[in-house]
């Protein structure tokens, strides 16, 4: 079965509107996980927001997390990164049947983009702690992930630590 670490809204505006450490603390997470990842042979997809500053540098996949030559970038302008993109087609190319997700914001793209793989019949992982948003209507960022996270596991998703992949 052939993987893919689907990297999803990880852009520069959207990383520096989290507090200083936690922006350290999840760009931190989520280098080290595309690196194994790589040393892994996994494909490593990028997805991005074209609603976000397009064209400016807040548009970028944020600098500490940036993809590598031949990696692939999915522009979207939908929550689900599936929806009137060419994703399906790069995970066809690359025979892939399970999604392992990470990226931003935990309750809007990240969440649409899990039920879209789920909806398109792959096998999909969500890593539990890569994966990040903003406090929101009177719920703190650890409300929302929790939320999330009883979901997906009630929809049969894996949701696994990201120590635990690509070891």
């Amino acid at each position: 079965m052939s993987d893919v670490l689907l990297v999803i809204d990880v852009q520069q505006e959207l990383t520096d509107e989290l507090a200083p450490a936690r922006r350290q603390e999840f760009l931190a997470r989520l280098a080290a996980l595309i690196d194994r990842a790589r040393g892994a042979n996994v494909p490593v997809v990028y997805v991005r927001d074209a609603g976000v500053s397009p064209g400016g540098p807040g548009w970028e996949i944020s600098r500490e997390i940036a993809p590598r030559a031949g990696e692939t970038i999915v522009d979207k302008e939908h929550g689900d990164a599936f929806r009137e993109t060419v994703l399906a087609d790069v995970l066809g190319r690359l025979g892939v049947e399970h999604v392992i997700a990470t990226g931003m914001q935990t309750d809007f793209c990240v969440d649409a983009t899990v039920r879209g793989a789920e909806g398109r019949g792959y096998r999909v992982t969500l890593v539990e702690d890569a994966h990040a948003t903003y406090a929101s209507q009177g719920r703190s960022e650890e409300e929302i992930r929790a939320a999330m996270h009883a979901g997906a596991l009630a929809r049969g998703v894996a949701l696994v630590p990201s120590a635990s992949l690509f070891a």
